[in-house]
């Protein structure tokens, strides 16, 4: 018992982690936003030559929003795991409470009647802690689906960086910008992501295995 309320109570102070990991990846995304805006104003300005370039910017535009949504997502498990958690540890010390009760009146006269109530704490207590098993687990498994998103965002910096060659010089520099924009946001965002992923690595379940 003991172990598994260490382990609620780590996992807890992951859920925390992981929220505040994932606030910044929403700061980063709007900045994606701004950036994929401001390229499609400099495609524009530049005409035909441009024309690749402006196509991408769409691409960043919903990279930024995919990324959005699933940092929306991930940090709402991470807000229900939390409260989930502290009902979790709340129905683990009733029960201590009740088996200790118990323990205590195995004489008593009337101890049977306490085993009603033991055995409603415990199955409430292993079913709040499979929902919060399975939240944590779909937690870890949507980050890890957010980093290999990311991904796409290094390829199309680089495909920015090849339209940037078609444009004239004057314009090159605008479009290089954009890219090693892209691609500094999205390794800022993967940086996150990353922090949040490692606190999974360290946990009891992981360590278990």
């Amino acid at each position: 018992m003991s172990r598994k309320r260490t382990q609620v109570s780590q996992y807890y102070v992951i859920a925390a982690v992981v929220a505040a990991e994932l606030n910044h990846t929403l700061t980063y995304c709007k900045q994606i936003n701004l950036t994929a805006s401001n390229a499609q104003a400099a495609s524009s300005r530049v005409g035909n030559a441009a024309l690749g370039f402006k196509a991408l910017t769409g691409f960043i535009d919903d990279l930024a929003s995919y990324t959005m949504k699933a940092a929306t997502d991930i940090n709402t498990l991470a807000h229900s795991a939390s409260k989930l958690a502290t009902d979790t540890a709340r129905a683990a010390t009733a029960l201590k409470h009740f088996e200790k009760a118990k323990r205590n009146a195995t004489q008593a006269k009337y101890a049977a009647s306490m085993e009603p109530a033991v055995t409603k704490t415990a199955n409430l207590y292993a079913q709040l802690q499979k929902s919060f098993q399975g939240l944590i687990t779909q937690m870890e498994l949507q980050l890890h689906e957010l980093k290999r998103n990311l991904r796409t965002a290094n390829i199309l910096a680089s495909i920015c960086r090849i339209e940037a060659c078609r444009v004239d010089i004057a314009n090159q520099a605008t479009f290089n910008d954009v890219a090693n924009r892209v691609d500094s946001v999205a390794n800022q965002i993967r940086q996150r992501v990353d922090n949040a992923i490692a606190l999974f690595d360290t946990s009891p379940s992981s360590e278990a295995a």
